[in-house]
């Protein structure tokens, strides 16, 4: 069985479940919680749309009803880490204006943070080939862990 075959399903079957809404409730929390990090910063709904079911695919049924409340918890959580770094990588920030740490500047980020400090090795797998590596590599370097692709 390919690699391929072993990461295009899951990923196809969770941006069919993201079409219907079933991250709707979690995406709310992101955006909410995103604000307090990166005040009246304009961000592009399509990464949005690309890394999303991604992110979604590593989550199991039950962590997908839980993830609103997770998300929340790892907010409140990492508060104080989150603050720095959005203010050191977010969109405002010096290191941005050169391109890098795009994922930062998107509200998703929180989620692909939440998810890379509970399945960094899922999110790494079906990351793979899906999404450009430097996303996810410059996220997970800011939070500490370094690179996972």
């Amino acid at each position: 069985m390919s690699t391929d075959a072993d990461t295009s399903g899951p990923v196809d079957r969770a941006a069919e479940e993201v079409r219907e809404g079933a991250a709707d409730r979690v995406l709310a929390v992101a955006v909410r919680s995103y604000a307090a990090f990166a005040v009246h910063v304009r961000f592009d709904d399509t990464m949005t749309e690309e890394v999303l079911p991604v992110l979604w695919s590593v989550l199991t049924e039950e962590e997908c009803a839980a993830s609103p409340a997770r998300l929340e918890e790892f907010v409140n959580t990492h508060r104080e880490r989150l603050v720095r770094l959005y203010t050191e990588y977010g969109p405002q920030s010096a290191i941005a204006k050169h391109g890098r740490h795009e994922l930062l500047a998107h509200p998703v980020s929180l989620i692909a943070l939440e998810r890379l400090s509970t399945a960094r090795f899922a999110l790494a797998m079906r990351w793979n080939g899906k999404l450009p590596d430097r996303w996810l590599n410059d996220v997970s370097a800011t939070w500490g862990i370094g690179e996972v692709l």
